[in-house]
């Protein structure tokens, strides 16, 4: 199966293919940048090249000194502007390899293999990187799509069940947003059909604003708070189920907690948590709220889910959010 998204800069197109087995994976890279675990579990098949940097998953090595690190690499293998990075791993390290790539000459070639089911349903897809800075998710990044993206199913198979719960819960997440279907294709564990759905639903938001000045702002859902709980945990909690955390808290702060209810209701059918752990404070946080990237100069940009394929924008200034989430919080 082959999907191709165009976004919306003419010259910027990224191919999605999706293959049944690793030594399907046909690409050639002049390095590929693969998670430690990932290559543990798989590196006798991703023989892709012999230029291979293992890096460390996980949010905590997000970090400056790692994009430092790849950059070096990038310079020992003498990587040109028309030398293609290959990404192999989660989201994080999708995150972080493709900063890297993204700034080394200015942007070379890549190519993302996602290794997990959030990966794949959501971060592979739309150009955005990022690092960490300070214990704040994603403060530095670019947006930077990548021409191919290569999905494996395979992988899925040694994923620990943490980490596909984090996938249902991202994929819950566009279900609320574009495509109510992808609830059914959850509870039936098809991830064959879930994954291109929640593609589809991205790729077209994606495509009509690359830029994230509009309509893309809509796959926030679920981030504002989930960002906060995220690093309030020191990220021992996954970010697809932090999102999935956020969405009920946001449908609250649009005032329906009706819908909040089924919404918690229905993640509870897929086996995914949306109560904030007791130990997360609401102080907490507020806190990391002041680091949001969605903050203009009118207040803070809240995705609100009104019902199924149903989300708008809301600005809220910062009086009228404490007031709410303290409500929501009591």
């Amino acid at each position: 199966m082959s999907q191709e998204f165009t976004f919306s800069r003419a010259d910027v197109s990224t191919v999605v293919r999706t293959v049944e087995r690793l030594e399907d994976i046909s690409v050639s890279p002049d390095m590929l940048v693969v998670d430690s675990e990932v290559k543990r579990l798989y590196g006798n098949r991703l023989s892709l090249c012999s230029n291979i940097v293992e890096v460390v998953g996980g949010e905590a090595g997000k970090t400056p000194a790692a994009v430092e690190r790849l950059w070096l690499e990038m310079s020992r293998a003498k990587l040109q502007r028309d030398s293609r990075v290959v990404v192999a791993g989660g989201g994080t390290v999708c995150d972080l390899a493709a900063f890297a790539a993204s700034t080394w000459k200015r942007g070379v070639n890549l190519t993302l293999v996602p290794t997990t089911l959030l990966c794949m349903v959501d971060a592979s897809l739309g150009g955005k990187t990022a690092v960490n800075i300070a214990g704040e998710k994603n403060q530095a990044g670019t947006v930077y799509p990548a021409s191919q993206v290569v999905i494996c199913p395979e992988f899925l198979n040694t994923l620990p069940p943490a980490e596909t719960a984090n996938g249902i819960a991202e994929a819950f997440k566009t279900a609320v947003i574009g495509n109510r279907q992808i609830v059914d294709f959850l509870r039936e564990k098809d991830y064959l059909q879930a994954v291109p759905a929640c593609l589809a639903v991205k790729g077209r938001i994606v495509s009509a604003d690359l830029e994230e000045k509009g309509e893309r702002r809509l796959l926030n859902l679920g981030h504002t708070t989930g960002h906060c709980i995220e690093a309030a945990s020191g990220f021992t909690v996954g970010h697809g189920t932090a999102v999935a955390m956020g969405i009920p808290i946001a449908a609250e702060i649009g005032g329906d907690h009706s819908f909040a209810e089924e919404l918690r209701e229905v993640a509870q059918s897929l086996g995914i948590e949306t109560a904030v752990p007791s130990s997360i404070t609401l102080k907490e946080v507020l806190k990391h709220l002041d680091g949001d990237k969605k903050t203009t100069g009118r207040g803070r940009i809240w995705i609100v889910p009104r019902g199924w394929e149903n989300c708008e924008q809301v600005v809220l200034d910062p009086d009228s959010e404490r007031k709410l989430l303290e409500k929501v919080w009591q």
